[in-house]
């Protein structure tokens, strides 16, 4: 059941079932007691929902009809959502690769070890730079990290364990800035699980052109999101 409106004589209130969402206050009239004057300050954000209501259910009531109930708070983020799974370790290592001499990526960016740029933050990658191993998984740790918090503090609904993975595999790829301008940031943090699931496909141009390889990880992440089989597009 999606959202509607439902007016008492002490409220309007915007319904979700059989409870009340948000709702609007009625004050009595300073100058005519006989009249209640509706405070309208919140109705925009009723109407910017990705659910907004579409209609609206007037009754008459009397003021001894109780208001109806509040919504249950949201539940608390589930749980798996303080570090990367080994499904996202498994698709961020296998499109990144590793590479231990520093190279310049498709679009021009020096990067060496699993996908580690200068913007990422430490170390600085230059031309000839050369890592070992060790260095490449502890390099990967640590920009993870950043990622995870990045995560974190951009989405506002609560995330699973795939969900906050594919995320962070997304924005390491492309960055926190493209995930915290994005509509798919928008359409989660309205609660659209699968539009926001929908828009993964939509970032897969480098240089303006579509790359197989992101094509092929944007599906990994957005099957990995949905707790679908990811491995069939590694």
């Amino acid at each position: 059941m999606g959202t509607w409106i439902k007016e008492t004589s002490k409220a309007i209130y915007l319904m979700e079932g059989g409870y009340w969402i948000s709702k609007l206050s009625k004050y009595p009239s300073s100058t005519n007691p006989q009249e209640m004057v509706l405070n309208i300050a919140a109705i925009r954000s009723w109407f910017t929902r990705a659910d907004y209501p579409r209609a609206m259910t007037v009754s008459l009531t009397t003021h001894s009809e109780p208001p109806p109930k509040p919504a249950a708070p949201p539940p608390p983020p589930s749980s798996g959502t303080d570090h990367i799974s080994s499904d996202g370790l498994t698709l961020v290592k296998h499109f990144e690769g590793r590479e231990l001499q520093a190279y310049q990526d498709s679009v021009g960016v020096w990067t060496i070890g699993y996908g580690h740029t200068s913007a990422a933050g430490p170390p600085t990658v230059y031309a000839g730079q050369t890592i070992s191993e060790a260095e490449a998984e502890s390099i990967l740790q640590k920009d993870l990290e950043l990622f995870e918090n990045g995560v974190r503090d951009l989405v506002t609904v609560p995330l699973n364990g795939d969900q906050f993975s594919a995320l962070v595999s997304f924005s390491f790829n492309l960055g926190l800035g493209a995930l915290g301008g994005s509509t798919l940031l928008r359409k989660l943090n309205s609660g659209d699980y699968q539009g926001a699931a929908n828009e993964f496909p939509r970032w897969v141009n480098a240089g303006g052109q579509p790359l197989p390889g992101l094509v092929r990880r944007r599906d990994a992440e957005q099957a990995l999101f949905l707790s679908q089989d990811y491995t069939r597009f590694l």
